[in-house]
């Protein structure tokens, strides 16, 4: 039985910390705590990250004229209705960030002058902002993980689609070029016949969608089923006599 260790903390020596920590926050250090958290759930994972920076400047030119603050709201409001659907879940979201940097630097203005209830007000909500944005975020990059894992696997199969042809083809073409004279006599002979030629193939051309050992498996199949090889094996088939395996 595994002896139980003795907790480094108390727990009335972590709710002790923990309102500490949170007690003694600054109302700079938590406006920074909303930035860092933008950066690193919004913007450096769906924009550009030095548009964080691009944004505050532009804010930052307009906190103490309220005129200015109207037109950059303004100027916001029409470059989200000009954008296309497809970055539309981006761009509304967009726009709830740059509110909340828009109360963060209002924040930090009152805290320079002394506000310090208004730089408290404008940075709690803020923060409820960014609460919202850090899930919707997540949804989107959810999203996004998916659609390019889909787009991903698509690919795989078109690879491993083509590699399939070229194996198919080379069976079409030695069904061909080594039948025996009068016509393979049964699927078995084929299939037997092929098994060595087709490895070599499938290993010279570095092919890892089909496995060698499993040949004679998917090579009996495709005589009798795929449309290709079994169009070819009708032609090159013994015209009399049982040719079933």
């Amino acid at each position: 039985m595994k002896e139980k260790k003795t907790p480094l903390f108390s727990p009335t020596q972590l709710a002790m910390h923990m309102n500490e920590r949170i007690g003694n926050t600054t109302i700079n250090e938590a406006i920074a705590s909303n930035h860092e958290i933008l950066q690193c759930h919004f913007f450096e994972p769906l924009i550009e990250s030095d548009e964080h920076l691009k944004l505050l400047d532009s804010i930052r030119s307009c906190t103490s004229d309220l005129a200015l603050q109207g037109q950059l709201e303004k100027s916001w409001n029409n470059e989200i209705n000009e954008n296309d659907e497809n970055d539309e879940e981006i761009s509304t979201l967009f726009q709830h960030v740059r509110y909340a940097c828009l109360y963060l630097e209002l924040a930090s203005v009152a805290e320079q002058n002394k506000a310090r209830d208004r730089a408290w007000a404008f940075n709690n909500h803020a923060s409820l902002m960014v609460g919202e944005i850090i899930e919707r975020s997540a949804l989107i990059q959810n999203r996004i993980e998916i659609e390019t894992r889909s787009e991903q696997n698509s690919k795989n199969a078109k690879g491993r689609n083509k590699s399939i042809l070229s194996v198919k083809e080379e069976v079409v073409r030695l069904l061909e070029e080594v039948k025996p004279e009068a016509g393979w006599p049964y699927k078995a002979t084929a299939v037997a016949t092929l098994e060595r030629p087709l490895t070599d193939f499938i290993e010279n051309n570095n092919i890892l969608d089909i496995q060698p050992s499993n040949i004679e498996k998917w090579l009996t199949k495709w005589l009798r089923e795929d449309d290709l090889v079994n169009r070819a094996w009708e032609k090159s088939k013994r015209a009399q006599g049982n040719n079933k395996v």
